[in-house]
């Protein structure tokens, strides 16, 4: 009997790799596992390399841009094909048990129906709007046997959305010891090499570029910052990682130009996705997460951790559980970017404290957001259901 997991992307950002560390851990126990994507991705070698039966199904994701007439007709007869494909799959590969592993992936009640297979959804997001989806997957979320939030702003989200709702709370995990032994790229690769070079501070965002993740607000901080930074003060350098989410590809391209706009092209630098987030935050000074809106636990934040590095960020979902204010790093404003600024500011000009609050996060994600803590949290649940 195997376990279907449905993931709704192919990429390797944090859901994904939280995806990609239990399958390992159903490989390692002897699991059967198969796997649904929408689409072809990194993802995709990374299950087969693990001996994993990958499957490709347009799942139709749900997304807010789809909520329009003609949206939703089109979400409906995909949903219609993918249900089809996914219920013939099921009988091929003997499956037991239907894990969701993303809000976005609605299929799950209606192949519970069609199936009587029990589901598990594990919950990665908070959607507060449009109201309208809240409400459409809260009432989908209910039809689950069993669920999984990642933090506890995301299980209090979704339980104060409904009383039927018993939502059990795991943590994300990360191999730390990836991030130990990570070698800079400092001697090696522009822009890194202006650390060295010209003796600067590296200050990084990585995350997938899409409005609510804040990358316009990051370009709006950098540009108050060295508006009102003293010439002589601090030399700093901010670099950009990560394409674009499906859809958002305008949205690159409108960040490029504010750089222009902004003359800012000789100290930011949008270097697209990447693979080696170990070296990249090995070489960069504190990473900076401007989301907009709550990030259930956003995963870059534990690897910035695990690479001794302090984190600033808008206090709100599951960055205000992680990050310890003055301790592992720093909150700031989601709505001002001169508050966000002088925050920044301070945070810089305080080497000594950067330093300490690096050393304190390493400790803190190994304490509590280990991969060996996840891997044996989440068994106990899954072995539980």
């Amino acid at each position: 009997m195997s376990t279907l997991f449905i993931h709704g992307s192919a990429d390797l950002y944090g859901s994904a790799k939280i995806l990609l560390q239990i399958v390992k851990v159903c490989v390692r126990e002897k699991e059967d596992v198969v796997v649904i994507l929408p689409h072809h991705g990194t993802l995709v070698k990374e299950l087969e390399d693990l001996g994993i039966d990958v499957c490709i199904v347009n799942v139709g994701v749900l997304r807010r841009r789809y909520f329009t007439p003609w949206g939703i007709l089109g979400r409906v007869m995909l949903w219609l094909s993918a249900t089809y494909k996914i219920t013939r799959l099921i009988k091929r590969y003997s499956v037991s048990t239907i894990y969701i592993n993303s809000a976005n992936v609605i299929l799950g009640p209606i192949l519970k129906w069609l199936t009587g297979l029990p589901l598990i959804w594990h919950l990665h997001e908070i959607v507060e709007n449009p109201s309208i989806l809240k409400y459409f997957l809260v009432r989908l979320i209910e039809k689950s046997n069993q669920v999984i939030a990642v933090s506890d702003a995301t299980r209090d989200f979704w339980m104060k959305q409904s009383t039927k709702l018993n939502i059990h709370l795991l943590h994300n995990g990360i191999p730390t010891s990836d991030f130990k032994h990570a070698v800079s790229l400092n001697d090696s690769e522009f822009p890194f090499t202006l650390k060295n070079t010209n003796n600067a501070i590296l200050i990084a965002m990585v995350g997938r570029v899409q409005p609510w993740k804040g990358q316009a607000y990051f370009l709006n901080i950098i540009k108050s910052f060295f508006d009102e930074m003293k010439v002589s003060e601090l030399n700093v350098y901010a670099i950009m990682v990560g394409d674009a989410y499906p859809g958002y590809e305008y949205y690159v391209a409108e960040l490029k130009q504010s750089i222009v706009d902004n003359e800012l092209g000789d100290k930011v630098f949008y270097i697209g996705y990447r693979r080696d987030i170990p070296a990249i935050l090995a070489s960069i000074d504190l990473l900076v997460l401007p989301s907009l809106l709550p990030d259930p636990l956003p995963t870059v934040v534990l690897e910035a951790m695990a690479s001794g590095k302090p984190v600033l960020a808008t206090l709100q979902g599951g960055a205000s559980e992680m990050i310890l204010e003055g301790e592992t790093g720093a909150f700031m404003p989601l709505d001002d970017h001169k508050k966000a600024a002088e925050t920044l500011r301070s945070v810089l000009l305080n080497t000594e404290k950067m330093r300490e609050m690096g050393q304190k996060g390493n400790q803190r994600v190994n304490e509590y957001f280990s991969l060996e803590a996840f891997e044996s949290n989440w068994l106990k649940l899954f072995r539980t259901f």
